[in-house]
């Protein structure tokens, strides 16, 4: 199917297309206000600004710049003001390839934002793969409670364009009334949004919910259990800005330490358990390149960040090249520390970073959130029993974790708070007091 939503609506005109809490718009409706929509102008063969904000106009946008054919800059929303000048102005600043769709930023969370460059036929490739693995039911509808300036909830609308069938939108602060909506079937949530639905005890799935797409960071296994045991059919995915979203995705029956398997038309290959290394991922959904800096190789797939492995049970991802922790001459993951530490009675959340330190060339250090069940003496217990050198030797309870605008934990800022606490000189994990909250 075509990303058109000329096409669409001849094919479906009065399907739903579009669902919100005061009204639903078909797919002839849909096709109405993308017609009439006044898009932001840019130079020719440059992609036009757009804010993108959680609502129909911005969805009415992208939908009309598909038609249209007029490449788009999504500029995040939660953007300060002088960030989204910045991003506005590299937009302007430089011209996109002729089949641009979409540029979209990436959080910045390690340095500057990289635009990322994307096609159409990568926005038609990602729809397809996704749509191939987890197949289109006559009756289902995608929950969109993700950012519209990344490329979790833009692929949403590029999936649901393509295979006709409705988008329902709400604001994501009521995702657990949201999830309960009688005609959502399919939903993507990133780890931090799926925290804070389990701590509603009134949040239950609606009926007809098949499938929660769990993505955009690395998700505890802990966390993946407690969810299941709620009755939420979580399905963990794999995927990044550069792959136009989802390449990798499992099931009930994936193996914890997995994220799932490639999806059909995807390969991914990396290292070894033994030897992790980074993951290259070559898809029909690839990344053109960067905006306004030098783009890396594409021929043979796109070389992630991402240190990890792939065999029978699927793709492991271990962590992160640029987060990997030297203690010791010892290598940490931080994503394996998180999933411990998640794993202890009364944890909810952790992140793990490297601090510097004279001896050892970097500490593992831990801000964790626990509930009002946590015992810190048992957890001591437990975390001496781990090898030595993933021991986190400075560790502090917080309320909550920073988090990036796309919902990511925020390591930057974690590792900023943790350096500011203090610690017995090389004390074991000292999980007694609270700290105040990085984010706050």
């Amino acid at each position: 199917m075509t990303l058109s939503i000329g096409d669409a609506a001849r094919a479906a005109g009065p399907r739903a297309a579009l669902i919100t809490a005061d009204a639903t718009l078909d797919f002839a409706g849909l096709a109405a206000a993308a017609a009439a929509a006044a898009l932001p102008t840019a130079a020719p063969g440059h992609a036009a600004p757009l804010i993108a904000r959680a609502d129909v106009a911005t969805v009415v946008a992208i939908v009309a710049a598909l038609e249209r054919r007029q490449p788009l800059a999504l500029i995040p929303a939660r953007a300060s003001a002088d960030e989204r000048a910045a991003l506005v102005a590299r937009a302007a600043a430089t011209p996109v390839p002729a089949d641009t769709a979409f540029v979209v930023f990436t959080a910045g969370s390690t340095g500057r934002p990289k635009g990322v460059v994307l096609s159409r036929a990568a926005a038609a490739g990602a729809a397809a793969i996704s749509a191939a693995h987890l197949g289109w039911h006559d009756d289902d509808a995608w929950l969109l409670a993700l950012p519209l300036g990344g490329v979790g909830g833009l692929a949403i609308v590029v999936r649901c364009l393509a295979g006709r069938r409705p988008i329902v939108l709400g604001d994501a602060r009521a995702l657990a009334h949201l999830l309960a909506h009688p005609a959502v079937t399919l939903a993507s949530l990133v780890p931090a949004q799926l925290t804070a639905l389990l701590d509603d005890p009134a949040a239950r799935p609606g009926p007809r919910l098949r499938a929660i797409l769990l993505g955009g960071a690395a998700a505890a296994p802990a966390l993946v259990a407690r969810a299941r045991a709620r009755g939420l059919p979580i399905v963990t995915t794999y995927g990044m800005s550069e792959t136009f979203g989802q390449v990798a995705t499992g099931d009930a029956a994936t193996a914890p330490d997995a994220v799932g398997a490639p999806l059909p038309g995807v390969a991914i290959v990396g290292g070894t358990a033994a030897a992790p290394a980074a993951l290259v991922v070559r898809t029909p959904a690839l990344m053109t390149g960067y905006l306004d800096e030098p783009s890396p190789p594409l021929a043979a797939g796109f070389t992630t960040r991402d240190l990890g492995y792939v065999d029978a049970a699927g793709v492991h991802v271990v962590g992160r090249v640029d987060d990997v922790i030297i203690t010791g001459g010892e290598n940490v993951y931080p994503a394996a520390v998180e999933a411990r530490l998640a794993a202890l009675p009364g944890v909810t959340a952790a992140a793990v970073v490297g601090l510097a330190d004279e001896r050892w060339g970097e500490l593992v250090a831990a801000a964790v959130v626990a509930a009002d069940g946590y015992d810190p003496l048992a957890a001591a217990a437990a975390i001496a029993t781990w090898p030595a050198h993933q021991r986190p030797r400075r560790l502090a309870l917080v309320d909550a974790l920073p988090l990036s605008a796309a919902g990511k934990v925020d390591r930057r800022a974690a590792a900023d708070h943790l350096r500011r606490c203090s610690f017995a000189a090389d004390s074991q994990p000292d999980s007694s007091a609270r700290t105040p909250n990085a984010a706050r």
